[in-house]
């Protein structure tokens, strides 16, 4: 049953789903199952497979799964009462954001780490058969010199700060998901509580302000890189900052929209996030900017445009030479 309640509440993200949802809906859900094949073509093909992007492909089937449960709500009275649905709905719609970013961190810890490597430490990693960047594990260290490595210059220190930072970044994207995850599935509470409401609220601004500080971190590093690390691509860090940037928009739009209330789920009161014009500003700020950021990510051969191997970069420190 939908809570109808003397206490305020904070209004649910994208309001309660209504008939006006069910058109866009059924358009996000479709989006995003489009996606899915181009990621299974990316991964059929050696040249092209990363598993980097684990996380927006989980985010892009929840999408299109939680898109497809809006749609069914929004022409069936019992899920759009649903106290439950709901609760799924802004657990999942709090961290979506956020796993891209973490993803996007990935592939920027990669693109930069690479790019100080020089060309004995990518004739130990060859060695070593553990590249990091794709590369072949077969070619000698003459093959490398061929390849064009020859000469390049190392900077293992600048390498080493960048997995620091980025280890530190890891930690503390984790952390804003955990919080928004468990604002997201505490909103039941909130429903009937005052002391829960403020919780979730609580826990909605830090998430969301902290994953908005770490996608702008990544990309005023990336920035940075451009001049601060040799050869490292503009047209990557252009990318970098797209995605940043459209990810940040649905921070903001977020941290903009919770400071309303409201006492149901169902109602048309101001503040409440279920007028026209809520519903639009929602698909917008919210829906639009994050799907553009999984389809940069997934139709982008992220291996070439980020010099990443299967997994990106996963190590502490580098490989040492073998005797």
């Amino acid at each position: 049953m939908a809570s109808s309640s003397g206490h305020q509440f904070p209004s649910p993200i994208g309001g309660a789903p209504l008939p006006v949802d069910f058109a866009p809906s059924i358009l996000f859900s479709v989006l995003h199952a489009l996606l899915l094949p181009i990621f299974a073509w990316r991964v059929a093909h050696c040249r092209t497979r990363n598993f980097v992007l684990v996380g927006t492909l989980a985010f892009t089937i929840e999408r299109s799964v939680l898109y497809a449960l809006r749609a069914h709500a929004a022409h069936d009275a019992g899920a759009r009462n649903s106290e439950s649905l709901e609760t799924y709905l802004q657990t999942t719609l709090a961290g979506g954001f956020i796993s891209i970013g973490i993803d996007l961190m990935q592939l920027t810890r990669a693109l930069l780490v690479n790019a100080t490597k020089g060309s004995d430490m990518l004739v130990v990693e060859v060695k070593s058969k553990m590249p990091d960047d794709g590369s072949d594990t077969s070619l000698s260290s003459s093959e490398v010199a061929k390849e064009g490595f020859a000469g390049l210059e190392d900077h293992p220190q600048t390498r080493a700060r960048i997995r620091r930072v980025m280890l530190a970044a890891s930690i503390l994207f984790w952390a804003a998901i955990i919080m928004g995850i468990v604002a997201g599935v505490d909103y039941q509470n909130a429903l009937h509580s005052r002391a829960h409401a403020d919780l979730v609220r609580q826990l909605w601004y830090a998430s969301t302000a902290l994953g908005l500080i770490l996608l702008s971190g990544l990309a005023v590093g990336a920035i940075w890189a451009c001049s601060g690390i040799p050869r490292v691509p503009r047209s990557s860090v252009m990318w970098i900052v797209l995605v940043a940037a459209l990810a940040s928009t649905v921070a903001i739009y977020r941290l903009v929209v919770m400071r309303f209330s409201t006492t149901s789920l169902l109602s048309d009161a101001p503040g409440s996030l279920n007028s026209l014009d809520s519903k639009i500003t929602f698909y917008v700020f919210h829906s639009a900017p994050e799907y553009l950021a999984a389809a940069i990510l997934i139709t982008l051969d992220v291996r070439r445009v980020f010099a990443t191997g299967l997994w990106g970069d996963r190590r502490f420190r580098d490989p040492q030479p073998k005797v």
